[in-house]
């Protein structure tokens, strides 16, 4: 879904294909939160996705606060 061989996006014009792909795969694509982990410079969020998978998103923040690193995590693709 946008993403390249590697399985990274590197920039805003390959996170803006990457979220046109999987709105127009998913066109009411919504997620269910559940839980928000914090720590020093990062952060997990673990939601529902799409099919009802549990996902989770790991976030490394810098030091004004922005994320600049995530992995995401899904389970049942």
């Amino acid at each position: 879904m946008g993403v390249n061989t590697a399985g990274n996006i590197k920039n805003k014009e390959e996170l803006k294909a990457y979220f046109k792909s999987a709105l127009e795969k998913y066109p009411e694509l919504h997620f269910e939160l559940y839980h928000i982990l914090t720590g020093v410079n990062s952060m997990v969020i673990f939601y529902k996705s799409v099919n009802d998978s549990l996902s989770a998103e790991y976030m490394e923040l810098d030091v004004h606060g922005k994320i600049y690193k995530v992995s995401a995590h899904y389970k049942g693709l």
